[in-house]
């Protein structure tokens, strides 16, 4: 393929602009300064090994939790199973109870991806969502039995449904055993770009996930255990006017819960300056303690990663973020507590945010206005009655999808 060509021409000048990037990127000077430690530990298991290796890879956060699910199934007695991540943000959340080893993913460059597949000679090779690189596939295809995609994703506005990067994309997952993804409707997205017999319909293994962190809640807060709570979680920059246009009206004394899509100071900062112009108490999660007089408090700011999918258990309506930015963060995790479920307009990213909408059983705003009319139902008790029984349906059709995808890949 002749783009795959010129990428593999220019592999040379990327790494000089990713060597040069990592003087100035925290996450990218640290990323290739543990690479070849993780690499070379990862390699001295894989060859004390006579189990058939899997290697499976996450690029974040998200992604890893997606996986969880199908780690926890697998027989440790006859695979080998090796994590690969391309976010150090996912470093301190990797299972390694379910593991034999870890590493960064290697660079997309042919040297570094060559090298690694033929150290590590994985059976098979399993990618979650959508961090597809030429290079891995190309060369997973060369050491590996098999090579699949779960939980396939491909947004409708997609830049690999553009003419000139389509054909390049038919180009690449052709390498691709079996492609498992979520919907009907995603299905006919994705064979724009691959044959329809080589795409299986079976659902999101992230939903296993949620279902397993609802089983085994771990964190506590005692002081909205007892109270109709609203969370706005994994929000960002463009959803803190539209937040506080609402609560310069809103008419009801709920307990607030705001958790950042990441905790970053300045925006935590600012959520306090304009709690306090409201004359609304606020706590950072981190400054909890159990002796600490919390009957003043009206508001929580979830200042740590990994809390979010926990919080959710104390809220009754769940405001979801970045849909007036990038697009909308994970629904279903508010949706296995049977929290009524907002968002912004910027959804269409997401297949089970186009779901839920579909079946009435989230709500896409506009405005502050419209947020207002969602958000006042927290006293409406019928209405979040009629939401949550309406999503424990929903949700009990998507069950079990980790060991139906295992099944078929072993």
């Amino acid at each position: 393929m002749i783009i795959h060509l010129a990428y593999i021409m220019l592999s040379p000048f990327l790494w000089l602009a990713v060597y040069i990037a990592s003087f100035l990127n925290k996450k990218i000077r640290l990323r290739m300064n543990s690479y070849k430690f993780l690499l070379k530990d990862s390699i001295v298991k894989a060859k004390q090994t006579n189990k058939e290796i899997l290697v499976f890879h996450a690029a974040s956060n998200g992604e890893l939790e997606q996986i969880k699910p199908i780690f926890r199934l697998i027989d440790r007695n006859k695979y080998f199973v090796m994590l690969t991540i391309s976010s150090p943000s996912s470093y301190n959340h990797i299972p390694l109870n379910q593991l034999d080893t870890f590493s960064y993913q290697a660079f997309d460059f042919p040297w570094t991806v060559y090298n690694f597949f033929k150290k590590i000679k994985p059976h098979k090779y399993i990618i979650t969502r959508h961090d597809i690189w030429p290079n891995h596939l190309f060369f997973s295809n060369w050491f590996c039995k098999d090579v699949y995609l779960i939980n396939a994703n491909l947004p409708e506005k997609s830049k690999r449904l553009f003419p000139i990067i389509k054909s390049f994309y038919k180009y690449i997952f052709s390498f691709f055993t079996r492609i498992y993804t979520v919907s009907e409707s995603m299905k006919t997205k994705l064979t724009n770009i691959i044959n329809d017999d080589k795409i299986n319909v079976i659902g999101d293994t992230r939903i296993d996930q949620i279902e397993y962190r609802y089983e085994n809640k771990k964190i506590k807060l005692p002081l909205f255990e007892n109270s109709k709570n609203i969370l706005f979680g994994s929000i960002d920059e463009y959803d803190i006017k539209i937040i506080f246009d609402y609560l310069k009206i809103r008419k009801n004394n709920s307990k607030l819960i705001f958790v950042p899509h990441e905790p970053d100071e300045k925006l935590i900062i600012n959520i306090e300056k304009k709690l306090k112009e409201l004359s609304i108490d606020s706590i950072r999660f981190s400054n909890m303690t159990d002796n600490l007089n919390q009957d003043n408090l009206d508001a929580i700011i979830i200042d740590k990663v990994g809390i979010l999918a926990d919080a959710y258990q104390f809220s009754s309506i769940s405001y979801i973020g970045c849909g007036f930015g990038k697009g909308v963060h994970n629904v279903m995790e508010p949706a296995i507590y049977g929290n009524l479920i907002c968002f912004g307009p910027n959804y269409q990213i997401l297949e089970e945010a186009i779901e839920l909408v579909n079946e009435k059983l989230a709500i896409s705003i506009n405005n502050s206005n419209e947020l207002t009319k969602v958000l006042d139902l927290i006293s409406d008790m019928d209405t979040l009655e009629k939401y949550k029984n309406g999503l424990k349906k929903f949700i009990s059709k998507k069950q079990n999808i980790s060991s139906q995808i295992l099944r078929d890949m072993l």
